[in-house]
């Protein structure tokens, strides 16, 4: 708020007057009206040196307290077409989370380096942030940057033309977000890693191109890094994944997580010759009689949860050229696991866990999926020439950074809640404009107060203004730093 003064008649005539922003443009409001200097020549030596420091007052008080803010509305009034667009507290958060790992630090750094478009790091982080909380499509997310917590000024080619530049650089961005990671987290145990492996089918050129990646986690479910595979998962390709990440992350072990395997005794045969360790999914046991005929043996399931019921045991696999290896296998039956046969088998090397711990490893599959899906709407008209390895690449790389933010918050969260639940809480955390700069959010559940008191922000607040919003990055990164 300010004194405005203003000449009537030859006089100063004296307001309280607050600016603020509306659709981008700057307005003013009256807050208090105080007439004509003059009539206050009596009570004071300076009128308007006093109405200054009156409204110096007015600021300080309105600073460190609640005042009642009110808002008027004509009975009639309409909504504007070209309203401002909505506050997101979501994808204020989710920014920050991408800050906390360094990802606007890695392209400010850059800014203006060969192969960098000036934009490049905002579109990374529009994508990112979406990622995060949903999955969309490149053009759903540029049509709405207006209400992206930073300003999105580049064209939609822009958002296809940086694609090479992500793909390029994405073993730096990775190395840098497990960089950050350290700092936030500690150093993680690495002498034995989990690999996530999915398989992707991207529709490029009017057929279907196939994909695949491996995740690195920890023990904690923290990501470590991710090798990018060209085509379908076969020994070969889990070979050199298994290698590299490995050597990447100074680990004398690997276990591979995956399923919908062609080759599943090729597979387990590679990675027994290394002792790296294994949950894998059986597509069909059927031609096993002795594994079926145990499967389909009422004796010895116990309930896991509501409607699934599991049972396990230790026993040798005869491998391709019939060495014979200890494994555990679990079996499931009811629920989400059930398969045209009624059961689903997991079969791991792991045998110093229990069966409920391998099928909890094996649901990391499922959490990887939704992050990583590609969108036909992404690859069918692409509008600036991108390479299809280049466009994959920068896509695994936006879906592994997104997934790493989503894993980072949640610990911040103490893991209370899982993945789908905090993202789908950051999607609602939306505001709506009213006047001024104020917006009203009416959304709040137990996720939304846990992510709020994680990250230290004022919880549940149902006004906040658009400096708010773009103040949230910055807290949620000082909320991880030790």
């Amino acid at each position: 708020m300010h004194l405005k003064t203003q000449k009537r008649n030859g006089r100063a005539y004296l307001s309280v007057v607050q600016n603020y922003r509306d659709g981008g443009k700057i307005k003013s409001r009256t807050v208090e009206t105080i007439g004509y200097a003059d009539e206050f020549a009596d009570a004071y030596d300076d009128p308007i040196a006093h109405f200054r420091s009156y409204v110096d007052q007015l600021n300080r008080n309105t600073a460190r307290q609640d005042q009642p803010i009110e808002f008027s509305f004509d009975s009639n009034h309409e909504i504007d077409m070209a309203a401002a667009p909505p506050a997101r507290l979501g994808a204020s958060i989710a920014l920050g989370c991408l800050d906390a790992l360094g990802i606007h630090s890695f392209f400010r750094a850059h800014a203006g380096c060969e192969g960098f478009l000036p934009c490049a790091g905002r579109v990374f982080e529009m994508l990112a942030t979406e990622r995060m909380m949903h999955a969309t499509s490149k053009r759903e997310s540029w049509a709405a940057r207006a209400a992206f917590p930073r300003e999105c000024d580049f064209s939609f080619d822009q958002v296809y033309e940086a694609l090479s530049c992500f793909a390029r650089e994405s073993a730096r961005i990775d190395a840098k977000m497990l960089r950050a990671r350290k700092k936030v987290t500690g150093e993680p145990d690495t002498d034995r890693v989990f690999l996530i492996c999915g398989s992707y089918a991207f529709p490029i050129d009017g057929g279907s191109r196939r994909a695949s990646i491996a995740v690195a986690i920890d023990g904690g479910g923290m990501p470590l890094g991710f090798h990018a595979i060209d085509g379908r998962l076969e020994p070969a390709q889990f070979r050199e994944a298994v290698d590299e990440l490995k050597e990447r992350l100074e680990s004398s072990r690997a276990v591979v997580i995956a399923g919908g395997l062609r080759d599943l005794e090729p597979t387990i045969a590679e990675l027994a010759a290394t002792d790296d360790g294994f949950v894998l999914y059986q597509r069909d046991f059927r031609n096993s009689p002795n594994l079926a005929a145990w499967a389909d043996d009422e004796s010895g399931y116990a309930s896991m949860s509501a409607g699934v019921f599991m049972k396990e045991r230790v026993t040798n696999r005869t491998l391709t050229h019939g060495e014979q290896l200890p494994v555990k296998e679990v079996v499931l039956r009811g629920g989400g696991y059930a398969t045209n046969y009624s059961h689903a088998m997991l079969v791991s090397s792991e045998l110093d866990l229990s069966g409920a711990a391998i099928v909890q490893l094996y649901r990391e599959l499922w959490r990887q999926a939704e992050p990583f899906q590609p969108l036909e709407a992404d690859f069918s008209s692409m509008p600036y020439p991108t390479s299809a390895q280049d466009h994959i690449r920068a896509h695994f790389t936006v879906c592994y950074t997104a997934f790493f933010a989503l894993r980072l918050l949640r610990w911040k969260m103490g893991g209370t809640y899982n993945a789908a639940d905090t993202a789908d809480a950051l999607l609602h955390m939306e505001g709506i404009h009213l006047q001024r700069n104020y917006y009203l959010f009416n959304y709040r559940s137990a996720v939304t107060d846990c992510i709020e008191e994680a990250i230290g922000i004022d919880k549940a607040l149902r006004l906040r203004t658009r400096g708010d919003l773009r103040s949230i990055p910055s807290s949620v990164k000082s909320s991880f730093e030790p």
